[in-house]
Parts: C-alpha cells; sequence; structure tokens
C-alpha cells in the first residue's frame, strides 16, 4: 500500500481521518478505494468515530429536518440543516436530498442511525447518508398492496451492533374481503443481504400499535414499538438478531387514557414522551425513563413539560439539559417553532425557526452505504434483464443453429428439386425426338 509506511500504520491513520478526506483518498488508487469501501474499514472507521460523535464532544452537532411552506406547493421540499449544540444554536452546515417526493410534499422519516436515515413514500424505501452524499433506493418490499391490498403498516428502522447490520422491520396488518383483520405480517429488510424477506416473528394478532409516524426507539439491537395489549399500554420491542417480538406491560399510573406514546432514548436508556392531550390538542408532556432495561419496575417520570399554546412534539434533548420542543406557531396556522426548553426555570427560548414536520437528531459522520448500489432495486432488475439477456443469448444461439440446419436443409431440398426437373425435362426431350425420328421413318421398325 506504501512505500514507506507499513499497512498497520496507514489503515490506522485513515480511520482517523474525517468522512470527507477518505472519500477523497478512494481516488488515490486501486488497493485504497478495495480498502476503505470494505465492510471491515467502514465498521471499524464507525466504531471509531461514534464517541467523536456523542456528548463527549464540547458542542455536539444536531441535524435538523424541516419542511419549508410557500404559496407554491411544487416548490415545497423538505431541507436539512446542522446546528452547534452551542448557547446560540449556530448554523454550521447544509444538506439537500438529492431525491424529490414523487407524490407527496415529502418523505417520511422512519428513523435515523448512526446518521444514516431511512425515508418510504408509499411502498418506495430509501437510505440516506448525508455524510457521504449517497442515496439507495431499496427493491419493493415483499407485501405490497398488489399481492395483499392496501394495508396499515408500521416502520421501524435499527441497527444491531451483535450482527453490523442495519435493518428495517415492517409489520402489515391485512383484511380479508370481509373486512376482518387477518393476522399480522412482519417483513425484514437487511442492509447486508440487500433484500426483503418475510420474517417468522409473530405479533400478537389482538395487540394493536398506538404511534404510526414517529420514529421508533432503538435501543441494545431491539426497535421499539408503543400500543396496546389486553387492555394494557405496553411497549413491543423487535430483536433484530434473534427477530422475536417481546412485551414490556407499562403501568397503569404511567399512561392515563386519552394519552399518546411515542419511544424514544434519553441518556442511553428507554424512554416514553406520554402527550397529555386538552381538547383537541396536546397539553402537555412526561418523560418516563427505564433506568434498568427490560425491568418494567424502573421507569421513573424525569420531567413534566408544558408551555403556553401546547406542545406538538418533543424531538430532542441538549447537552446542557435542555429540550427541544415543536409548537404550533401562535396566528400562523399551518406553521411550527422550535423551541428551547429549560426543566429546571421552565422557560422556552425560540430558536428562531419556523416550518412544519421538523425533526431532530444528533448528527454523525460515518461511511455506511459507501460499498453499497445507489439503485438496489434497478440492479435486481438489472440482474433479471441480464438473465433474461443471458437466456435470450442462448435462446439466439439455438434459433440460430436451427436456422442453418433448416438453410441448409431448405438448400439441399431445392437442389433435390431442381435434379427432379432437370431428369423430367430431359426424359421429355428423349420421349420428343423419338417421336420424331419415329414421324420420320414411317415405314421401318424401330
Amino acid at each position: 500500500m506504501s512505500e514507506y509506511l507499513p499497512d498497520e500504520v496507514v489503515l490506522d491513520i485513515l480511520q482517523r481521518l474525517p468522512v470527507k478526506s477518505i472519500v477523497r483518498f478512494r481516488c488515490v488508487s486501486k488497493s485504497w478505494n478495495s480498502l476503505i469501501t470494505s465492510p471491515a474499514f467502514i465498521h471499524s472507521h464507525l466504531n471509531r468515530s461514534i464517541p467523536n460523535n456523542s456528548n463527549t464532544l464540547p458542542h455536539p452537532i444536531f441535524i435538523v429536518r424541516y419542511c419549508v411552506s410557500n404559496p407554491h406547493k411544487e416548490l415545497e421540499r423538505e431541507r436539512y440543516k446542522l446546528f452547534r449544540d452551542n448557547e446560540a444554536f449556530e448554523e454550521c452546515g447544509e444538506f439537500d436530498l438529492p431525491i424529490k417526493s414523487r407524490r407527496l410534499k415529502n418523505f417520511r422519516l422512519i428513523g435515523s442511525e448512526n446518521g444514516m436515515m431511512c425515508l418510504v413514500e408509499d411502498e418506495q424505501f430509501i437510505l440516506w447518508n448525508p455524510s457521504i452524499r449517497k442515496v439507495v433506493n431499496l427493491p419493493e418490499p415483499c407485501i405490497t398492496a398488489k399481492t395483499c391490498g392496501r394495508m396499515p403498516c408500521n416502520e421501524a428502522f435499527g441497527f444491531d451492533l451483535r450482527t453490523n447490520d442495519y435493518k428495517i422491520v415492517r409489520i402489515s396488518f391485512p383484511y380479508s374481503c370481509n373486512a376482518i383483520r387477518m393476522e399480522p405480517l412482519v417483513e425484514v429488510y437487511s442492509v447486508s443481504t440487500g433484500s426483503w424477506r418475510i420474517s417468522s416473528a409473530t405479533f400478537p394478532p389482538s395487540a394493536t400499535l398506538i404511534d404510526w409516524f414517529n420514529p421508533k426507539a432503538c435501543l441494545n439491537g431491539s426497535v421499539h414499538f408503543a400500543g396496546h395489549a389486553q387492555g394494557n399500554a405496553t411497549i413491543f420491542s423487535f430483536d433484530l438478531r434473534d427477530e422475536l417480538f417481546r412485551k414490556m406491560i407499562l403501568p397503569e399510573s404511567m399512561v392515563p387514557l386519552d394519552t399518546d406514546i411515542v419511544t424514544c432514548v434519553f441518556k442511553e436508556s428507554l424512554a416514553l414522551l406520554c402527550y397529555h392531550k386538552q381538547a383537541t390538542r396536546r397539553g402537555c408532556c412526561s418523560i418516563w425513563v427505564m433506568n434498568e432495561y427490560g425491568v418494567v419496575d424502573s421507569w421513573e417520570q424525569q420531567f413534566t413539560i408544558g408551555i403556553a399554546g401546547g406542545i406538538e412534539n418533543v424531538l430532542g434533548f441538549r447537552k446542557n439539559g435542555h429540550i427541544i420542543l415543536e409548537t404550533r406557531k401562535i396566528g400562523w396556522p399551518g406553521y411550527w417553532e422550535l423551541f428551547s426548553y429549560d426543566p429546571e426555570s421552565q422557560e422556552a427560548t425560540n430558536l428562531g425557526m419556523h416550518d412544519h414536520t421538523f425533526w431532530v437528531d444528533t448528527y454523525k459522520e460515518n461511511l455506511v452505504l459507501l460499498n453499497q448500489a445507489n439503485d438496489q432495486a434497478n440492479d435486481q432488475a438489472n440482474d433479471l434483464v441480464s438473465e433474461s439477456r443471458v437466456t435470450k443469448k442462448r435462446k439466439n444461439s439455438c434459433d440460430l443453429e436451427e436456422m442453418k440446419w433448416k438453410c441448409e436443409s431448405e438448400e439441399a431440398r431445392q437442389k433435390q428439386l431442381l435434379k427432379d426437373k432437370l431428369d423430367r425435362e430431359l426424359e421429355d426431350m428423349k420421349r420428343k425426338n423419338m417421336r420424331r425420328f419415329k414421324e420420320r421413318l414411317p415405314g421401318r421398325k424401330i
């Protein structure tokens, strides 16, 4: 790899570099490109960069997603900006999603893990890594409106460190022709295999899910859905490695009636956002944290947030202990604002952003998807086309041989026909000549 440095030293240096430099260094040589795009290097670089992207930094960076509203509906587009988590919450970067939603104003965000995002529109799923400007279009799921009819689906996106794999979990709730709910179906997409498959996991048929639109919490190799089972508020965790559902029944005191529940992660612990309704909107939010994962008795209420005008969503947690909120902009229908809320003083500071469909997460640089094709759906189609072309080529070869044989047979047949014709003409000529000869010699026997 280098005439002056051992390969181990070069590898260690590359792993310490920022993503932008590493991507550029792919052009140095074929061996460097092969190394940088290898799964082992991508994984080791991620493991080294995660501590540097976490809250150990003096000022971590947030990525904020929002949708711009304007009178020209065709110009509406989702945007992504970077903000440094300091007192000024200053902007420090911006990304553009390279593709546009075809039917809707924006994609629906399923989740984000290690800086990589999963978005969906209808049944078209995409993965996007903004740090390397890479978008991958995923193949169509196994269960679609064409195969099973239209049905409600609930998705989650997560990362399992044990298998070093990113997965999408999709729970579909089909109905029979008589509008009777059938057994839910679970399918999983794996980035390592690049394909969907129907899982053997069984989601409780009598259970229902509450949160259909917010990203689901991913923690300890499992994604977490909020729902109800046998009349009790329940968290359904899906293990991404074992592909099994487990239930965590919540205490009745945590979740009163008419409460919206959203799962999230707070300081590397599983947390619940419990939105209490007032009239037609959310009035306040209670934040509960599970101090010991899997132990139901370890739930503890951390905050209760309430501000004038109500809360639309709790979006993130800052290093200084403040909470990022989305609220309705008073006097501006259809607009929302970002606030930073201090739980101790119970004061909210406007962060100066007002649009709609906000989402906030910690920004992490990584090389995930660097070795993936841009369009796996088209790649699969191309594979089928290539296979079809090979089959067609073989068929054409067989057809050519058959045509050649037919041509040779036809040529032989034509030669035989011509020979027969010449023979007949020769016999006719002989008979005519014999008749003429007899006519000239009428008295002689021949």
